[in-house]
């Protein structure tokens, strides 16, 4: 049996309450009006109590965020049953209202007001104060008319004038409040119950007021039954806002605009409110009745529109603030806060496929704004944005994730992934027409893809930035899925990460040597530096370790520690006669860091070397990077007689015209064109060219991963100065050069 309850159901389950609680305000009006004065003021002082009760109740039930607000509406209550009661016997009091009446009836207005003002306040800004006051407007065009038709009146007649001018004053206090209340409402997401009867408890305190100044306009006797009984409903309605759950969310900030069709109602119950109260004034004619009605209405309906302008124009102001803080202002996509609503928004999909997320990064996109400006590097940038939402489907979401990188969200099968991730690949590479040139870049891609509702959004993005840098490290247009291998690998880099810390304070780092020779003796003439790292019992290669220390800022620590243990090591070889000098690899890294000069010549100072013993390697990679920040830095260096080394030539992608601006002074050409030689036809004649390249900047020549005799024979036909490789030593500690240098020398 289905256990959901049928909607007519739901419609009439809180209607025993509303029968119930209708039929005791019914009883309660009918024993007020046919019952005598001190039954009147019991019925009136046990609804003024109830509805101090309730607000005490609600209070301490729903724990709303502002309490101070409903505990000055409970002090009003409380201070409006004192006030009412004493203007409204005229058998206690012939005077009808008294001084002592109006203090309590005034400060009652001020906490109410007090209370309004600060949720309005809460839900906007405390810098706003636009409805306030628009209530101020509404109620100096109500005391006009109060003027014109309550207090004017009787300011020649007997009663005295304090007595009339606050009768009409307190009309126009009403229609302030009620302002504050509408704008509360209609600003509200959904119809707030406890503002509704809020606003009809101020409405019902409004007609009572207009009735008491009406009558004493008229000079006629008042009605005790008629007008204290309009208050019932206004402490009846007090206490059904404070017993509503919604009471606690009174001063909550409110994102969606007023419905047009609320602004209207209200704009057409002032108008009703313009049109109807002067025909209780004291109108001489029609023409006065017309002029007054049209005065009125003026002064309210302008007064609201002037409102409702100028909450319009915060709300633009606030949605354009919220949709500046959610898109990228550069390409217009959203952001990255935009990720978490559509993840959302797919998990709760109930369609085919998993959710996927493509982490598209441009490659070597530096290079466009190195070589072209960033103002071109935005254009590209914007450029690709376009191409990504053109190319996607309709129902994914392409986010402009960080500089470079892009995010597409969507669900669909891994084909489609794969299609999908393919389609921009190929529409990327096509060539990009921007306002300094026609230019060209690639894109890598890593995919990753859940079916897991519990997955966190956090935890995809991060797989398919690593499948996105796997596929980086595999070329250019690439694209990866992430995999458990994947994860793997990330997760032993992060261990890695953990482990290297401290590793140079533990003493884990060694310096291992392999000599570099001249080719014509055979002699070493320098020592290669290469750190490698004893952890877990096994002693670990620079591949398994230097990347990771470059990516997690601790290649600084480490590089340094290197050229002190190199350069000392240096001093102790001198010592023990061996005429060389030492070259010590530099990350990319540090060459980026201004002080690795001073950090240099410090070391040098300290162990009496002189530049001229020191060889410094970079890669042609290091040198794309930044290359003009790495130029300023290499020219310090060389400045201090330090030999610059280019390392790995040939498998970069510098310009022969770019690296004559770099003060090089030795090429070591890649193990990877020696080893050919021998075994490919083309091998001797590539070593051969890329030769030739280097003698043209002009710089010596160091030959690396010579390992027979064959090759040396080549490279020495080359007329390569140096080699490099196992045929001549392979990396050792110092012990064992010093050593052999012992046993040579004996």
């Amino acid at each position: 049996m289905s256990t959901k309850a049928h909607p007519l159901q739901r419609l009439l389950a809180p209607a025993p309450k509303l029968v119930g609680l209708g039929s005791v305000l019914l009883a309660s009006s009918v024993v007020f009006y046919v019952g005598s004065a001190s039954i009147r003021s019991a019925v009136l002082g046990t609804f003024a109590l109830g509805s101090i009760v309730a607000i005490s109740v609600g209070i301490r039930r729903y724990k709303p965020s502002d309490s101070t607000s409903w505990w000055c509406l409970f002090a009003a209550a409380a201070l409006f049953l004192v006030g009412v009661g004493l203007r409204g016997d005229p058998s206690v009091h012939p005077l009808g209202v008294t001084t002592l009446s109006n203090a309590f009836m005034l400060s009652g207005y001020v906490l109410i007001g007090t209370a309004l003002a600060r949720w309005i306040l809460e839900r906007r800004s405390r810098d706003d104060i636009t409805p306030l006051i628009d209530a101020g407007l509404i109620a100096l065009g109500a005391l006009f008319l109060s003027w014109v038709l309550l207090i004017s009146p009787l300011l020649e007649s007997e009663i005295d004038t304090a007595t009339a001018v606050l009768n009409g004053i307190y009309p126009a206090i009403d229609a302030g409040m009620i302002t504050l209340a509408a704008y509360l409402l209609m600003s509200s997401r959904r119809g707030n119950t406890s503002l509704r009867l809020l606003l009809l408890a101020l409405l019902a305190v409004l007609a009572g007021d207009i009735a008491y100044a009406h009558f004493l306009s008229r000079g006629s006797p008042s009605s005790p039954g008629l007008l204290d009984g309009i208050y019932l409903f206004g402490y009846a309605s007090l206490a059904l806002a404070a017993l509503d759950p919604q009471m606690a969310t009174m001063s909550q900030r409110q994102r969606a605009a007023p419905r047009q069709r609320r602004r209207t109602t209200f704009l057409i119950v002032m108008l009703s409110v313009s049109a109807a109260i002067p025909v209780l004034g004291t109108a001489v004619s029609t023409p006065d009745l017309v002029v007054r009605s049209t005065l009125l209405s003026a002064i309210l309906i302008g007064s609201f529109l002037r409102g409702e302008r100028a909450m319009s124009l915060m709300e633009r102001s606030e949605d354009d603030a919220r949709y500046r803080a959610a898109h990228d202002p550069l390409t217009g996509l959203p952001n990255r806060t935009m990720l978490d609503d559509q993840f959302t928004r797919l998990g709760a999909m109930d369609k085919p496929g998993r959710i996927f997320i493509l982490f598209v990064d441009l490659d070597n996109f530096k290079m466009v704004n190195d070589s072209y400006g960033h103002r071109v590097g935005d254009e590209m940038i914007a450029a690709t944005a376009h191409r990504i939402r053109a190319t996607v489907r309709s129902s994914d979401t392409v986010v402009r994730y960080a500089g470079d990188e892009f995010i597409v969200i969507g669900r669909c099968t891994r084909p489609e992934m794969e299609s999908l991730a393919r389609s921009l690949i190929d529409r990327i590479a096509e060539p990009f027409v921007l306002s300094a040139a026609i230019a060209y870049i690639t894109a890598s891609i890593g995919i990753a893809a859940t079916t897991h509702r519990a997955h966190e959004l956090d935890d995809l993005i991060r797989e398919a930035d690593t499948a996105m840098y796997h596929a980086k490290s595999q070329g250019a247009s690439r694209i990866a899925f992430f995999d458990e291998s994947l994860r793997a690998a990330s997760t032993a880099a992060i261990e890695t990460a953990t482990a290297l810390r401290g590793a140079v304070r533990r003493g884990e780092l060694e310096v291992h040597y392999q000599p570099i020779v001249m080719t014509s003796t055979r002699k070493t003439v320098v020592y290669e530096a290469l750190v490698r790292w004893r952890h877990g019992g096994r002693l670990r290669g620079p591949g398994d370790f230097i990347g990771i220390a470059e990516s997690t800022d601790l290649i600084g620590e480490i590089g340094e520690e290197v050229l002190r243990t190199a350069l000392t090591d240096l001093a102790v070889l001198r010592a023990e006669g061996q005429d060389v000098t030492m070259s010590v690899n530099i990350s990319p890294v540090q060459l980026r860091n201004d002080s690795l000069p001073g950090i240099v010549g410090k070391l040098l100072e300290e162990l009496g070397l002189k530049g001229s013993d020191l060889a410094l390697e970079v890669t042609e990679t290091a040198l794309i990077d930044d290359v003009y920040a790495a130029k300023a830095i290499l020219d310090r260096l060389a400045a201090m007689d330090v030999l610059i080394v280019l390392d790995d030539f040939g498998v970069g992608y510098s310009s022969l015209s770019r690296l004559r601006e770099l003060p090089i002074g030795l090429l070591k050409i890649d193990r990877s064109f020696i080893a050919e030689i021998g075994t490919t036809n083309s091998g001797g004649s590539l070593v051969s060219a890329i030769a030739a390249m280097a003698r043209a900047l002009p710089v010596s020549i160091v030959a690396e991963g010579v390992e027979t005799e064959q090759q040396a024979r080549a490279i020495e036909a080359l007329h390569c100065r140096f080699a490099q490789g196992y045929l001549y030593g392979r990396p050792a500690p110092l012990q064992h050069w010093l050593k052999q240098s012992a046993t040579t020398a004996s």
